[in-house]
């Protein structure tokens, strides 16, 4: 990649980074880990109906996902501008083939061609998982596996079975009598042209 190429990428790069450390420093709190008290600066949350704080739950714990995915950005940028430095940028580090212009266009901290990020997608080490997934196996794929000579019962037996028990013929609940729409009573179905026809002359 030419010097002038490489100077481009450097300056979109600490841009990038500059603007998230802006927004990083614009999140309250979210790097001391302060507590969702403190971070609602109420002295106490019994007088809170248990919605507001549900709904204060829901927003700290969404700020502090996109305050770890910042960091990671952020990360990944310095990894990028090093890589600059060595000589390696623009190279992909699973197969060493060149990647294109195109994709460091839109995503210029990439360390992976586009081939190449979707194999890595499927298995990344460095992205970190809960701890208890350690232990458990992924939702839904453990059982799920439609293999003719498994004779576990799983998933889909206990579907089945619950299935099974709300059968029932087809039952129309809380049908309403047919009811002419548009109107109340038969009488207002009469059109003025059918009154007048009954009018004495």
């Amino acid at each position: 990649m030419k010097r002038t190429e490489l100077d481009y990428f450097v300056s979109v790069l600490n841009n990038k980074k500059q603007k998230l450390k802006r927004e990083k420093e614009t999140a309250e709190g979210l790097e001391k880990r302060k507590s969702l008290r403190d971070s609602t600066a109420e002295l106490s949350p019994v007088d809170n109906h248990p919605a507001d704080l549900g709904s204060e739950n829901y927003e700290r714990s969404k700020d502090i996902s996109l305050h770890e995915k910042n960091k990671r950005l952020l990360q990944s940028i310095d990894d990028a501008l090093l890589r600059i430095a060595d000589g390696t940028y623009g190279i992909c580090r699973r197969c060493g083939e060149e990647i294109p212009r195109e994709r460091l266009e839109a995503v210029p901290e990439t360390e992976f061609c586009r081939p190449c990020r979707e194999l890595e997608e499927g298995v990344s080490k460095d992205f970190k998982r809960p701890l208890e997934e350690k232990v458990l196996e992924t939702p839904y794929t453990s059982t799920l596996t439609d293999d003719e000579d498994s004779v576990a019962y799983d998933k889909e037996d206990a579907w089945n079975d619950v299935a099974r028990h709300n059968k029932r013929p087809r039952i129309f609940e809380d049908e309403l009598e047919d009811e002419e729409y548009g109107k109340v009573e038969r009488l207002e179905g009469i059109s003025n042209k059918e009154y007048k026809k009954q009018l004495p002359d």
